[in-house]
């Protein structure tokens, strides 16, 4: 039987690839599979960064599998929802950095996948969308949330309510992507970015993502209090002792994670 989603560990860096192309849409077994990933990526400390991809060269994943929704038509049953939203929620509260690596179909789910992350990395060729509308329904895994964030309310609406996908390079003209990489390099270079991060102090880039993530929905002022503290406890680190110390002693610092 097909593993739907692989997970491998090189070094410090974990890469999750969702296993079912060609077009990789998302499922329960994927979503419960993903989930029990992430389980051990927080058990493990030595990992420092995480990249996730689709197999094949059609797609990232082109979102949710429209067949698991047929017994749930004329029903209120908000079971399939809560998974995505609960794993979704778990990939997004990583304290490491996750870096997604888009390609070809970039849809519904699986870009609703892709804004959990903290980078994308997209092909020239890549197509983003949120097209639900086009079913009689409308984003429901985190896309009405957490597109407005990246991108404004009213580009986010126009990317919903129309349900057409734009191109590479109006996502990155949008803020959606980070970087547009030539056709067929966007895993690479999400690795690269990962191998990067990866030699970064881990507390001080957790410390990061947590200010970001959980300040944002904060008032100014309460977010600035909420950096001091963070600001306050990355100084008990060896690493921040070992990086103040390299730059006085003008050399390059080695970073042990602690």
């Amino acid at each position: 039987m097909q593993n739907v989603l692989l997970f491998e560990v090189h070094q410090n860096i974990a890469v999750l690839e969702i296993n079912r192309p060609p077009y990789n849409p998302l499922n329960p077994e994927v979503i419960k599979a993903m989930s029990g990933y992430l389980d051990e990526i927080y058990r493990n400390d030595e990992i420092r960064a995480l990249v996730i991809k689709g197999s094949g060269e059609k797609a990232f994943s082109a979102g949710a599998d429209i067949q698991q929704f047929v017994p749930k038509l004329g029903s209120r049953d908000l079971s399939m929802t809560a998974a995505f939203h609960q794993t979704f929620e778990k990939l997004s509260q990583l304290p490491i950095p996750v870096i997604s690596a888009l390609k070809g179909h970039v849809l519904g789910g699986g870009l609703e996948l892709a804004l959990s992350c903290d980078f994308r990395i997209c092909d020239e060729n890549t197509k983003l969308g949120l097209p639900e509308v086009n079913l009689g329904i409308f984003p429901g895994a985190g896309g009405t949330q957490r597109l407005p964030r990246l991108v404004g309310s009213s580009k986010a609406m126009e990317i919903m309510m129309f349900g057409d996908s734009i191109g590479a390079d109006e996502a990155l003209q949008a803020g959606l992507v980070n970087r547009v990489v030539s056709a067929g390099e966007s895993d690479g270079e999400a690795v690269r970015w990962a191998e990067a991060l990866a030699v970064k102090p881990k507390a001080a880039i957790a410390k990061i993502k947590k200010a970001v993530v959980h300040g944002q929905n904060l008032p100014l002022a309460e977010g600035i209090r909420y950096e001091i503290e963070l600001f306050s406890d990355v100084f008990k680190n060896d690493d921040a002792k070992e990086g103040v110390q390299a730059f006085i002693e003008k050399r390059k610092p080695s970073f042990a994670g602690r």
